[in-house]
């Protein structure tokens, strides 16, 4: 048995058809109209609980800081989904190996002297004494 593609089969075409003319829903959210309202709002650094106070009174519209934060964190995940692609560099390879001249500074970089001066152990360690504190951290 060869399974087909629905778009081949045609009671599920004729099943699509039936309901092209159906309307598109309206939003779920009462907050939908005053998207770019918000997203203005956000920017200019309101909070979620001043743009709800803002919608209370200037557009009688009772909304928590919570549904508002909601709103816009759904909002936020469609548009993180948008990758962007990076068009190549025209000189890749010459980035990636490195010039005579960086090589000759990496190399003296390498061979400086780290700069740290050497640590002593504060104490000696001997099995039946206890600890004792050496004066400027010298072992004996």
């Amino acid at each position: 048995m060869i399974l087909q593609p629905p778009s081949v089969h045609p009671e599920v075409s004729q099943t699509i058809a039936g309901f092209a003319d159906l309307s598109p829903k309206p939003p779920r959210s009462k907050l939908e109209p005053h998207r770019e309202l918000i997203r203005e709002l956000r920017r200019k650094g309101q909070t979620y609980r001043d743009i709800a106070r803002i919608f209370g009174e200037r557009l009688n519209l009772s909304v928590t800081p919570s549904t508002i934060h909601s709103f816009v964190k759904v909002r936020a995940k469609h548009r993180k989904q948008v990758q962007f692609v990076l068009p190549p560099l025209a000189n890749e390879e010459s980035l990636l190996a490195p010039n005579a001249a960086t090589a000759d500074r990496i190399a003296a970089l390498k061979a400086r002297p780290s700069g740290k001066p050497e640590k002593h152990a504060p104490f000696e360690f001997r099995e039946n004494e206890p600890l004792k504190l050496i004066p400027g951290g010298e072992a004996k």
